[in-house]
């Protein structure tokens, strides 16, 4: 199978880039492994037109409009290996399948490396957040935990106060200097030292938190630090120049250090929100569009 562009990755990055090379008239291949990274979130904050709107149903609609345009293909599957040469790239699926395409579009997303707190994953969505303008609002006014690790953290835990004045800030002894445990009490957070063991409640609705010496605390939402790390190893195997955070390196477009290699969404930005996600898919699209048609008019050699 071939086709100009195959894109890995079928979140808000890759569904984006696809669309608008379909409606280039551009062959599209999407292979989809159906685990965008926020498929468990409540609800999807601060996205124009569709703030708040689940996840879920927000991807079967984008899935909906892309079969609109026949030239894009969505495969059920995921990479075993990426090769890129000067003259296109080979994508081989995890059944053997090769797929050739002039581009690849890397929209493999991240994953959340989570802090070992036990019941965490019963919560995070809902009562637990990491960014504060992705779901702030939805605790507005709850009595908040945030645990403070470092300059970021305490950073979002400074931002929450845009949202909610019942802070309580758990920072492990030594962690923090004179001057940033001031940043926190300036701000009307209260600090406890510690560290998160465990959290309480039920049906996704946080209600305690139970410190490493046993004490709890009374919350209903907490924030932690969440940092990208990469699903797989397929970046690396590909050779692709990365940030110092682990980030795909890239350019104002998308592009890699490899001219038929992009990447867009979480995987090249470590801030990328839904927004910005849609955003860079459709950057990098627009330029590829470019680059195909350049090199249309310039050279007849096929993949």
């Amino acid at each position: 199978m071939s086709a100009d562009v195959i894109v890995i990755g079928g979140g808000a990055a890759g569904l984006s880039c696809a669309l608008v090379l379909g409606r280039a008239r551009r062959d599209v291949v999407v292979v989809d492994r159906g685990a965008p990274s926020n498929l468990v979130s409540t609800g999807i904050g601060g996205l124009l037109g569709n703030d708040r709107y689940p996840p879920r149903a927000f991807y079967d609609v984008c899935r909906q409009q892309l079969a609109q345009y026949p030239s894009v293909r969505v495969v059920a599957a995921t990479v075993a290996a990426l090769h890129a040469r000067p003259d296109g790239c080979t994508v081989v699926l995890d059944d053997g399948t090769r797929l050739d395409a002039r581009h690849v579009v890397l929209a493999t997303g991240m994953r959340y490396a989570w802090p070992a707190i036990e019941g965490i994953e019963s919560f995070w969505g809902s009562s637990v957040f990491h960014c504060p303008f992705c779901h702030g609002w939805e605790h507005r006014d709850a009595i908040t935990v945030a645990i403070v690790r470092d300059a970021a953290s305490l950073e979002r835990a400074l931002l929450v106060t845009n949202w909610t004045s019942d802070i309580t800030a758990v920072v492990a002894p030594g962690t923090l200097g004179t001057d940033e445990l001031g940043l926190l009490a300036s701000a009307g957070i209260h600090v406890e030292p510690g560290t998160v063991r465990a959290l309480h409640g039920h049906d996704r609705v946080l209600t305690g938190v139970e410190l490493g010496d046993g004490t709890r605390l009374r919350a209903e939402a907490l924030l932690v630090p969440a940092p990208h790390v990469t699903r797989d190893d397929l970046i690396e195997r590909a050779g692709l120049d990365l940030t110092d955070d682990g980030h795909v390196a890239v350019d104002a477009f998308g592009r890699t250090g490899h001219d038929r290699v992009w990447a867009v969404g979480d995987v090249s930005d470590p801030a990328s929100t839904v927004a910005r996600a849609i955003a860079a898919g459709s950057t990098a699209a627009i330029a590829i569009v470019r680059t195909l048609t350049r090199d249309r008019l310039t050279s007849h050699d096929a993949i």
